[in-house]
């Protein structure tokens, strides 16, 4: 039976680029829109979201972007902001370096995940104080899986709680864990999670904003008139994007390249960035 699907070998470096290029700027989109949050006026700011539930969303969608891409796919599987620093470390559309400011939005954005941070939480169903050590990777997982599902489809996201409440001196059993998640859950996205928002929609606003100044010289090569009717266009393609599937995710990346982020460039304020 034949198949139109390719796999992330049979399609060149540039095409494979694209399409991680073009899921990136969506699912970032997704979570980077004025229907989930108000930002403040001026210099340093923050997020507001506009419900509880837009709160939990963006909690969802960040455990998709830190996770990794499907196996089946048609590009390798690898974590999307792995897949960006890749892109980063050998673009296909870098000019006079363009692809600089997304490097570093995804370098920053790495090191930060990466940190490992102090949290108290109390448990009055285990009747202990614990002072959690996860790092901040670990506690998005950990929310956005817990947003997503309940404990029934949550035991491997429970283990890595066991594994938290072990390193904090309380050595408990899966079962005993359980009936604590709600309160484990409300201390890190109410507490921490939200604490945090504001801070990740800026490292996320600077990925697209990274992404858009890195293909915004393609888009300017690309980018073609029709000489006839008015407000028509079109795009070149480059050399190499053969795929429909590339072609198909080229033409839509150029043009959220056309309209840019949602947002402009952002600074959040100095206090949420000192807690957690």
């Amino acid at each position: 039976m034949n198949s139109d699907h390719q796999s992330g070998s049979e399609l060149s470096k540039i095409e494979q680029e694209v399409i991680v290029l073009l899921a990136v700027v969506e699912l970032i989109r997704s979570m980077v829109n004025r229907e989930m949050f108000d930002i403040g006026d001026g210099g340093d700011t923050n997020i507001l979201f506009r419900t509880r539930t837009h709160h939990r969303f963006f909690a969802i969608a960040l455990v998709d972007f830190l996770s990794e891409i499907d196996q089946k796919g048609p590009v390798p599987k690898a974590p999307y902001l792995s897949a960006i620093r890749r892109i980063s470390a050998q673009p296909s559309f870098d000019v006079g370096g363009s692809v600089s400011e997304l490097r570093l939005a995804a370098e920053d954005f790495k090191h930060w995940l990466e940190e490992e941070i102090a949290v108290d939480v109390w448990l009055p169903l285990l009747d202990q104080q614990l002072s959690l050590q996860p790092t901040r990777y670990c506690l998005h997982r950990i929310v956005g899986n817990l947003s997503k599902h309940n404990f029934l489809r949550s035991i491997g996201v429970v283990e890595d709680v066991r594994v938290l409440f072990a390193k904090a001196g309380c050595t408990v059993e899966i079962a005993e864990i359980i009936p604590s998640l709600e309160q484990v859950y409300e201390q890190l996205h109410d507490n921490v999670g939200l604490y945090h928002a504001s801070v990740i929609a800026e490292f996320l606003n600077n990925l697209l904003w990274g992404i858009q100044t890195y293909l915004q010289p393609e888009f300017e090569h690309s980018w073609t008139p029709d000489q006839i009717v008015p407000l028509r266009y079109s795009y070149q393609y480059p050399a190499g994007l053969k795929a429909p599937l590339a072609r198909a995710c080229y033409w839509e990346l150029m043009n959220r390249v056309r309209s840019g982020p949602i947002f402009r460039r952002f600074s959040v304020s100095s206090s949420f960035k000192q807690l957690y």
